[in-house]
């Protein structure tokens, strides 16, 4: 079945049996761990999604490679035009209400185009393989664990010349496979995933010839290991506090190759180290225009927020300042979407079929939003007011005794309950005053590269010189 529910993705999972530790701790039952369950929640929800009679039609579309319906976000090759613009739509809808869609549509599809480059650069044949893994991923509706980033280690030296190497490459070459070891960082949801995939971050020289490979391998296969950093929401049951990271978001994981052997059906790089510049600059192209829509998602969640709160504290939008900084977020957040659609519309189809958005402007919009995050965080402590680092706990107005005095001293608004007022300042806390607000400006400033990759991308493919040529005529030099 290539669409699962949330509840049968859930089962799913139980097929499986990876080295998973959460706090030193070996897990046991991934589906299940108290310290996993916004990761599962989270993934759940965009199984739930795709398969949903309300929000099918938006969220899946049929696969070309498998006639079957799969999950436009997750697991869709995007060869067209639309296909990049609908995404954007559904990013920015996903993001404003849970933070991340969790795009691996977008690294699958950047793969998809290395992979094709490589088998007409050198004459092998990855690209069949990595098709028919497609294939599988959209037949079973699995999901994946998207390994890219090297540790990098001194970062003035390329992987080759650091003297305690630990990003991925191969250590032995067998008639039947390759044998790998190494770590990837960054892996998001990585413990709710079935299958892990890694490939190259970065350009590489001729003597970085081991390090250029890419491959896929089941969560569970003997050697891999996940060391899950806990999602930002708290680990006890809440109902008042942290309204959003109490259910969603995800944890983060190092994903360690320990002579992880992988079988030459799932190899699908192996020594081609000059076509691995390629995938940087894809993904800089396909998951920076999905960036540009997810920060404007980020943005519509905190100045809707902010506006609840204004109404909450009885000013709504009648004081200037505060109405004024309400519009400056939503011109950003349409700025930042305006690019997601603007890279989209100036794309071009990559010879493998992936089609490609517009890397400058996907690069241009993303480092302007990512730019104003601090700002609107601010907009929200301004708006929201000092209660939201300073209000009682849920443990507190839980107390019979206590609840009627924090009743009478925070009651503002007669459109809202104090206990509906507490509701909406904890959001606000939950937004811009804790560990949510930590990862959220992670995802922000790091996530889909620094704020200088979007720099040099757009000073690298700029046309400046046609530019100065029509000065210099305007001008009669």
């Amino acid at each position: 079945m290539a669409l699962l529910s949330g509840d049968e993705y859930v089962e799913s999972l139980k097929v499986f049996s990876p080295e998973v530790y959460v706090r030193g701790e070996r897990v046991d039952k991934v589906w299940e761990h108290p310290l996993l369950r916004q990761t599962i929640n989270h993934l759940k929800a965009g199984y739930d999604q795709a398969r949903s009679p309300e929000t099918r039609a938006k969220f899946a579309v049929t696969s070309p490679l498998t006639g079957e319906d799969v999950s436009r976000l997750h697991l869709h090759i995007q060869q067209t035009q639309e296909d990049v613009l609908v995404k954007a739509r559904l990013t920015r809808e996903v993001s404003g209400r849970r933070i991340c869609a969790g795009c691996m549509s977008n690294m699958l599809s950047v793969t998809w185009a290395m992979i094709f480059d490589i088998d007409q650069a050198h004459g092998t044949t990855y690209f069949p393989r990595y098709v028919e893994f497609i294939k599988h991923l959209q037949q079973s509706g699995q999901a994946i664990a998207w390994g890219m980033m090297d540790p990098k280690g001194d970062r003035s030296l390329p992987p080759s010349k650091q003297p305690r190497p630990a990003d991925l490459r191969v250590v032995e070459r067998r008639a039947d496979g390759i044998v790998v070891s190494g770590v990837k960082l960054h892996t998001t949801y990585g413990p709710g995933a079935h299958q892990v995939v890694a490939v190259p971050c970065r350009a590489l020289g001729p003597q970085d010839e081991k390090f250029a490979v890419a491959l896929a391998v089941p969560i569970d296969t003997p050697g891999l290991k996940m060391i899950a950093r806990p999602s930002p929401g708290p680990s006890r049951p809440v109902d008042l506090e942290s309204p959003l990271s109490s259910r969603f978001m995800g944890v983060e994981a190092m994903t360690i190759f320990d002579r992880v052997f992988v079988p030459e059906e799932r190899v699908f790089m192996c020594g081609e180290w000059d076509q691995a510049v390629k995938l940087p600059f894809y993904f800089a192209c396909l998951h920076r225009q999905s960036k540009c829509a997810c920060s404007a998602g980020h943005t519509d969640l905190i100045l809707g927020t902010a506006a609840l709160c204004a109404r909450a504290n009885g000013l709504g939008l009648k004081p200037s300042h505060i109405r004024d900084k309400i519009t400056e977020m939503m011109m950003a957040a349409e700025t930042a979407f305006g690019c997601a659609l603007g890279a989209g519309a100036a794309g071009s189809e990559h010879a493998s079929g992936v089609f490609l958005p517009d890397a400058i402007i996907a690069n241009s919009g993303l480092d302007h939003i990512r730019s104003r995050l601090g700002i609107h965080l601010s907009h929200l402590h301004d708006i929201a007011g000092g209660l939201i680092v300073t209000m009682p706990t849920e443990a507190d107005w839980n107390n019979p005794e206590l609840r009627p005095y924090i009743d009478d001293a925070l009651a503002a608004s007669p459109e809202f309950t104090t206990e509906e007022r507490l509701r909406i300042l904890n959001l606000a806390q939950d937004l811009a005053a804790s560990r949510l607000t930590g990862t959220l400006l992670g995802f922000t400033i790091n996530a889909a590269g620094s704020p200088v990759t979007n720099k040099i991308v757009v000073n690298r493919l700029y046309d400046l010189e046609s530019r100065v040529n029509i000065a210099r005529q305007i001008a009669g030099v």
